[in-house]
Parts: structure tokens; C-alpha cells; sequence
């Protein structure tokens, strides 16, 4: 399989963009890997979650960006990665002022097809559903208020 720059699915879910590589379609369910682009913001949180079914693995390509793995807060740069496994407490934030460019896998896949479900820059789905519904249900994903 060849994903050349134009291939994927591209969305946008608030200020952020992010293009989704390989789907668990291409895998059969094995994994995905998405490339993320996550816009400066001055919110003080994390957006802390975890993921009973799945884990969640992130690589800095570029910028700095604020991560909470557990109880432990990091800066990562460039070439730094984490692998929140599966029920780990994991979040960023940016407050570096600049974006932060980065690959995010989940293993198994799935979690990336709610993120285009969800987008913001297309149709939303009917009255009722929710991207934190769907992941509590899917994935049994838990998310701090």
C-alpha cells in the first residue's frame, strides 16, 4: 500500500486539522495512523482521556507540545513519542503559540473513523449522538470534565 500526500481523508475537528493515512480499513482493524496538526490554544487542561480497548501512540514531527501521560506532564519536541497503552490516562495541550505537527496511531483502529464522523468542517450526524458517546460505547473511552 502507497499513501502519496493527496491520498487519505482529510477534516478538520475545531481548530485543528488532520488527515487520516491509513484507516482500519486498509488494516483490517490492525491499526491507523493519522497526521495531526494541533493549533496553539491557551486552555489550561489537558482534555485528559483514556481508552479501555485500545492504545494511542503519538510522534512529534514538529513544534512543542505539553503531554500528560498518567500523572506526569512532559514537553515534547521533535522526534520525542509515547504510547499511552491501553486505560492510561493520557492529553496535550499546546501553548507553545505555534502548531504542532504530529502522526497519532491507535492500535487496534477505529477510534480515527469517529474523528470524521465528528468533523467540523462537514455534515454533523443527527441530534442525539456524540463523539464522546460513541468512544465510551466503541472503545470504552473515559473522559475528566
Amino acid at each position: 500500500m502507497i499513501v502519496t500526500t493527496a491520498g487519505g481523508v482529510s477534516f478538520e475537528d475545531g481548530p485543528d486539522r488532520a488527515r487520516i493515512i491509513v484507516s482500519g480499513e486498509d488494516t483490517g482493524g490492525r491499526y491507523s495512523l493519522m497526521e495531526w496538526t494541533v493549533a496553539p490554544s491557551d486552555q489550561t487542561g489537558f482534555g485528559a482521556h483514556r481508552h479501555g480497548t485500545c492504545e494511542e501512540t503519538f510522534l512529534i514531527r514538529s513544534g512543542r507540545l505539553e503531554f500528560l501521560l498518567g500523572e506526569t506532564v512532559t514537553t515534547l519536541g521533535p522526534g520525542d513519542f509515547v504510547r499511552a497503552p491501553a486505560g492510561t490516562r493520557h492529553g496535550y495541550r499546546n501553548s507553545s503559540g505555534a502548531p504542532v505537527e504530529m502522526l497519532v496511531g491507535f492500535v487496534p483502529a477505529g477510534m480515527e473513523g469517529l474523528f470524521v464522523k465528528y468533523r467540523t468542517d462537514g455534515d454533523g450526524p443527527e441530534a442525539g449522538e456524540g463523539f464522546v458517546a460513541d468512544a465510551t460505547r466503541l472503545f470504552e473511552s473515559e473522559f475528566e470534565a
